[in-house]
């Protein structure tokens, strides 16, 4: 499964490579959309924790990604994603590396970044809700723990301490998904809003020495496909 993930990954990267991908969909978005296949540009919200350390709140980012969805028949769909910029991780942690003999009312926050590469499947419920689920690999970039607090001046100050040797360099999830497609937005295409939950399925830390998290993603985001409005009419009969 891990060599599978790495495969779509590097399909993604080829094709898209971060902001490239975005002006792609921009640029060639309209000009490749069918009834059975087309691009989406998607952006939103995580709020994410990590349960299983002894003390955490959640931590919010901004969600950004492309998307694709390929028709399978008129009730299924097949929709891979590729999204460079997944933030995730947890507010108010107990510290990996203690910087209260320096600095006072000291918080510790741990921020990861990740690549995520969903796979899923679509079933439309009605002409217009929809759900989905299917599995995800997700790929480190960043891992960092902040402390934020006061020196003996007065002054605040934050401290960034790159965490990443300590995180599994892949994660493995399984979101689970609902939506709802509106339809004569955006100069005739549409517009989705998805609720999506990830369920985490392997532990983010390389030791359990500090605690073990399979980590929660909660992202709300809107989807703008690429589709014309006839052939979003074709698509919600």
């Amino acid at each position: 499964m891990k060599n599978l993930c790495i495969l779509l990954l590097g399909l993604f990267c080829y094709s898209y490579s971060h902001a490239q991908a975005a002006l792609l969909a921009l640029i060639f978005g309209d000009k490749i959309a069918s009834e059975k296949f087309h691009l989406s540009v998607d952006a939103g919200l995580n709020l994410s924790s990590m349960p299983g350390l002894q003390q955490q709140k959640l931590m919010h980012g901004l969600y950004f990604g492309l998307g694709t969805f390929i028709k399978i028949n008129d009730k299924w769909a097949l929709t891979p994603e590729f999204k460079p910029l997944s933030p995730r991780g947890a507010k108010k942690v107990l510290p990996l590396s203690d910087y209260s003999s320096t600095l006072t009312d000291v918080q510790y926050d741990i921020g990861l970044k990740y690549i995520d590469v969903p796979v899923l499947v679509q079933y439309k419920v009605t002409p217009r809700l929809f759900v989905s689920s299917g599995p995800q690999c997700s790929f480190l970039t960043s891992a960092k723990q902040i402390s934020s607090g006061k020196l003996a001046s007065g002054n605040s100050v934050d401290i960034q301490e790159n965490l990443k040797p300590r995180f599994e360099p892949v994660y493995f999830s399984w979101p689970l998904e609902v939506g709802y497609s509106f339809s004569n937005l955006h100069k005739g295409k549409g517009m989705d809003i998805k609720f999506r939950y990830d369920l985490g399925l392997s532990n983010l830390m390389k030791s359990s020495d500090y605690g073990n998290s399979k980590g929660s993603t909660f992202h709300i985001f809107l989807s703008f496909p690429f589709v014309t409005q006839a052939e979003e009419a074709k698509s919600i009969k």
